[in-house]
Parts: C-alpha cells; structure tokens; sequence
C-alpha cells in the first residue's frame, strides 16, 4: 500500500511537470506566434531535460541539479501565486491533468509489477546511470562497458529515480512511460476534434503501442518518444506558415536530447536535417545557420567525450577503414532476405507500423496528398535504407546482430511514420 501512494504522488510530480506552463503564455505568444494547447508543456519538458544535460556537462553532481531543480520549481510556484489571475492556461488543461495521471498511474503499477531489464538494460545502461545516481560525473563513466555510446537516458533514469525518493530504480524508469504518454497525447493535437474523441483515440494509440518490451531499461523508447515529439512541429514546419522559429526551437530542442541518449540519434539527426534542408522553403543562408547549429550540436557531443576522457572510437561498432568492402561482402541475398525478415517480424511486434504503412500506401494513391507528404515518405525510405546499411555494414556476426537489434531499430525509426495515419484523417475527413 505504501508503495502504491508513493507511486500516486509521485505520478502527480511527474504530471506537473509536464502540464504545468513554466513560461508566461503572454509573453510567448503575438501576433505573429499562436501556441497551441500542448506547446507550452512540451517547451517545459525539452527546456527541463536540456537544462540537465547542460548541467551534467559543466560536472553538476546529480544533487546539484536537483538542488537547482526545486529552485526552479520554487520561483515558479512564486510567480504563479503572484500571477495567477493574469496566467492564460491552455483550455482543458485541467481535464488532461487528471486523466493523464490515471492512465500513468496504471501503466507505472504495470512497470512496477514487471521489473525484467534487457540485456543491454543490465550491462550497458543501469551502470551508468548508479554512477549518477551516486553523484558520479561524466568522466566517471570512462571506466563502463561501452563508454563510447550516449548517455542521456542513464542521466534522465538517475535524476527521476533519485528525486521519487524511492530505493527503486523503476521510478526512474517511470520518466519513460510518463515522455512516452505525452509525446502521444501530444501528437493528437494535430487534429481538431472535442476532448472526449481525443481521449478515447489516445487510448487506442496507447494500446496499440504500449509493451513492456519497451520499458525494459533500453533507451529505444526515450528516442521514439523525442522523435514523435519532434514530427508534430516538424509537420507543422511544413504545412502550417506560422510559429517557424517556435517549431525550429522545439525541433532542435528534440534533436539534440536524440544526439545524447543514442549514438544512432546522430544519424537520425542528419537525416531529419536533410529533410529540412530539402523541403524547407527558406533561404540558403537560414538553411546554412541550421546545418551549423546541428553540426555544433554533434559537435559539443563528440568534445564532452573527449574532455571526460570517454571512448570515442565509434569505430568499435564500424571498421570505417573497411566499411565498403564489408559492406559488399555483406551485400548478398541471403542477408539481405534475413533483414527484411526481421523488419517483417517488427511489423507484427508493433502493430502501429503496420498502421502507419497501410495508411502511407493509401495516400499515396492520391497524387495530390502524396506530393504534398512526400517529405514523410522520403523521410520512410531513408529510415528503412539506414537499418539495411547498419547490419550490411557490421564487421559482427549479421545473425546475432540483427536478431537482437532490428526490432528496437525499427521502434526508434518508426515515430514520424504515424503522421500518415493522422494526415489522412485531417486531409479526407477535415479534422
């Protein structure tokens, strides 16, 4: 029973933190920049969770951060007090507050009762994140199994395991479901229809994607979830000629937390900047800023790690000196028949792909949507042409390699797809 209150109050921190708007609406919002509902939760979230990784590169211990944490939170608490007649909330907030912390609630009670971690979990993320949670720095991690890779969601486990108060690292794998569920109510609201149809399609995508499979303490889910995020102001990059640099902002804001939780992020990160960089209608020179805006932010990446004394030898993974020969010699029928075996048995693991591809081959039908998406499908080919070139590309035993991890490859990759299934509904039943 007492664990189950402490998950109750510690759901209802969480929800907060997500709901709660830390800028000022009418600061933020003009004549020429309208927010939507979610956009000021979402800045709260990708502000707090960059703000930590800031910290943790300037050597702030886990309790530092979240000495500064509740310092932030008790500003806030001050000036919303102060302020409270003249905050504008988002409408309906209320109603999503209390029923975002029921669905939470009960999805955490199922995290708490499935404690299993993955393989890579055990070895690879859980050390790392003690190491933080022990008030460790980013040099400490050089002595971890594979301190070449990111390092993010070790760092986001530790600080909301330590701020439940709980000895149970599962609280801070709540974070994770909590990112998860938001990125998905968040996503909802690119389509205009009253609260109670938004709640009854969240459930549906909720259960659709929801498995433990993915809260097993593997950082997959933390990149899926970033990148659905991203793939709404993406969209609206696209489609809507309003709040630009508001959708820039978050967009970075979500490429760069991709960059630092998985090393596959800084490619994933290239190929959305590509896609902006294409299908952008803007100048050359904006488009310049933004390619030296992502390659400085890679770029702060691969210097942390060498300042910290970390591995940067990617390499462990690729033999680059080699990779076209290993490349050709992998290039054969067989393995090419294995991986898109796998990626088929990926389709069946996680229903909404199979979604997401039956409503992308609908609208591709019609010649007008199709040109006006074809973003989204160049973004599918790249996507599904990247995993085929990471196994051909492997100097390790292609079986155990794509066996084991093409079907977290294709959950990450798999996020902006789901904008098929929500372009056709606002497209043919304008909503």
């Amino acid at each position: 029973m007492t664990e189950l209150i402490n998950i109750l109050s510690y759901i209802i921190l969480l929800t907060f933190l997500l709901f709660m708007p830390f800028f000022n609406l009418r600061f933020l919002v003009t004549k020429k920049i309208s927010l939507e509902e979610y956009d000021l939760p979402v800045l709260n979230i990708l502000f707090l969770t960059n703000l930590f990784l800031i910290f943790s590169i300037f050597n702030f211990t886990i309790t530092q951060i979240i000495s500064v944490f509740f310092s932030i939170i008790f500003i806030f608490l001050i000036y919303f007090f102060s302020n409270f007649k003249k905050l504008l909330f988002p409408k309906n907030i209320i109603y999503y507050f209390i029923f975002y912390s029921i669905i939470l609630f009960i999805f955490s009670i199922d995290l708490s009762k499935n404690l299993f971690l993955y393989w890579d979990a055990q070895k690879l993320w859980l050390p790392k994140a003690i190491i933080f949670y022990n008030d460790g720095l980013i040099a400490d991690l050089k002595n971890t199994t594979y301190s070449h890779y990111s390092f993010l969601g070790s760092l986001l486990w530790a600080f909301f395991w330590k701020i439940s108060g709980s000895e149970y690292e599962y609280f801070g794998r709540i974070f994770f479901l909590a990112i998860y569920l938001f990125a998905i109510l968040n996503l909802l609201s690119l389509i205009s229809v009253n609260r109670n149809i938004k709640i009854i399609s969240f459930l549906i995508l909720t259960l659709i994607t929801y498995d433990y499979w993915l809260f097993r303490g593997t950082q997959e889910i933390l990149v899926f979830s970033f990148l659905l995020i991203l793939s709404k102001y993406l969209f609206n990059l696209f489609m809507e000629d309003k709040n630009v640099r508001i959708n820039l902002l978050n967009v970075f804001l979500c490429l760069n937390l991709i960059i630092w939780t998985k090393n596959e992020g800084i490619i994933l990160s290239l190929i959305i900047l590509f896609i902006l960089i294409i299908f952008f209608k803007e100048t050359i020179k904006f488009k310049l800023i933004l390619i030296t805006i992502l390659f400085s932010m890679i770029l702060l990446r691969f210097l942390t790690f060498k300042f910290n004394g970390l591995n940067l030898d990617l390499s462990q993974d690729f033999e680059f000196s080699n990779i076209v020969s290993i490349f050709a010699s992998n290039f054969t029928i067989i393995n090419l028949t294995l991986i898109s075996k796998y990626i088929i048995f990926s389709l069946f693991k996680f229903p909404h792909i199979i979604l997401s591809i039956l409503f992308a081959l609908a609208i591709a039908f019609d010649q007008r949507l199709f040109k006006k998406f074809i973003f989204l499908y160049v973004y599918l080919f790249l996507s599904i042409f990247l995993i085929f070139f990471i196994y051909l590309s492997t100097p390790h035993d292609l079986d155990f390699m794509v066996s084991t991890g093409s079907m977290r490859l294709m959950l990450e990759f798999s996020a902006p797809n789901l904008l098929f299934i929500f372009i056709f509904f606002k497209e043919k039943f304008k909503i």
